[in-house]
C-alpha cells in the first residue's frame, strides 16, 4: 500500500532537505520514479573497526508512516551485534523509541552511533555480542577485516563523490570526508609562503631594514692590531727603562 498524501509531502520534503543539506557521513539514494524507494548510505566512523567501509541500507515504508517507523535493513555484510546475518537491525529508534518526528536522516544518524558504540546486551548476531565482551581487540580485528571485504570499494560511493566535487570546487575546508587525492609530497612543492616574521616586519616602514637585515661591517672604524698582541703602556715604558740601562 501506498503512502498518504500528507506522509509523501512529508518525505518529499526531508528528500530534499537531505540533498541540499547532507549530514556528515550519510547520504540517501532516491528512485525519481517511486519516492519512497530509498536507500541509504552510512560512511564508517573514523577510530572504529568500520572505518574506510560505506554500509548500504534499504528503507521500506508502510502505509501507517511516519506514525511507525519504516523498515530498515543492512545490506552490506558487517561483523557488529547489532545486525543480524540477514541484515535486521536492533536500535530502539526503530522499534518503541520511534517518534514520528523522526524520519530517514535521523535513522541512519542513529546507525551510525551504532557503529560507534555498539550494544551487546542486545545482541542479534550472538557471536560478535560473546566476542565484544569477551576479547574486544579480537573483535575489532575481525569486524575491520569484514569492513575490508564487504564494505570497502576501491572509490567511494558516487553520492560521496559528487559532494567531494562540489566541496572542492566551492574552496571547501578540507576534512575526512572532502579529501579526494593524496597530499602534495615533500620537495615537489617549489612555492614557498614568506615567513610571518618578514610579513610582521614589512608594515613597519623605514625600520623593516634594521629588523631584517643584518648590521654592515663597513661603518664600524677598523683598528689596526700589531703582529705580537697588543701593546700596553706599562710595557712600553718598562721597555724605554732598560734601553737607558
Amino acid at each position: 500500500m501506498s503512502l498518504t498524501p500528507q506522509a509523501l509531502r512529508l518525505l518529499s520534503r526531508e528528500v530534499v532537505t537531505l540533498r541540499n543539506n547532507p549530514l556528515e557521513g550519510v547520504r540517501i539514494v532516491v528512485d525519481e520514479d517511486d519516492l519512497t524507494n530509498i536507500e541509504g548510505w552510512v560512511q564508517g566512523p573514523g577510530g572504529t573497526p568500520y572505518e574506510g567501509g560505506y554500509f548500504r541500507i534499504r528503507f521500506s515504508f508502510g502505509p501507517e508512516y511516519p506514525n511507525l517507523p519504516p523498515k530498515c535493513t543492512m545490506m552490506t555484510k558487517i561483523f557488529h551485534p547489532n545486525f543480524s546475518k540477514s541484515g535486521e537491525i536492533c536500535v530502539d529508534t526503530l522499534k518503541k523509541g520511534w517518534n514520528k518526528s523522526y524520519g530517514v536522516g535521523h535513522v541512519l544518524v542513529t546507525i551510525k552511533c551504532l557503529l560507534i558504540n555498539p550494544n551487546p546486551e542486545s545482541a542479534l548476531d550472538e557471536e560478535a555480542g560473546k566476542q565484544l565482551l569477551a576479547d574486544y581487540e579480537g573483535y575489532c580485528k575481525y569486524a575491520k577485516l569484514m569492513t575490508s571485504i564487504h564494505a570497502t570499494p576501491k572509490t567511494p560511493p558516487v553520492e560521496f563523490r559528487n559532494t567531494i566535487s562540489t566541496a572542492t570546487a566551492n574552496n571547501a575546508p578540507a576534512t575526512f570526508s572532502t579529501l579526494s587525492s593524496k597530499p602534495t609530497p615533500l620537495g615537489t612543492n617549489l612555492k614557498q609562503n614568506p615567513s610571518p616574521l618578514i610579513e610582521q616586519n614589512a608594515n613597519f616602514g623605514e625600520d623593516k631594514e634594521s629588523l631584517v637585515k643584518p648590521t654592515s661591517t663597513a661603518s664600524i672604524p677598523a683598528t689596526k692590531v700589531p703582529v705580537g698582541g697588543v701593546k700596553t703602556a706599562a710595557a712600553s715604558k718598562a721597555k724605554r727603562g732598560a734601553k737607558r740601562l
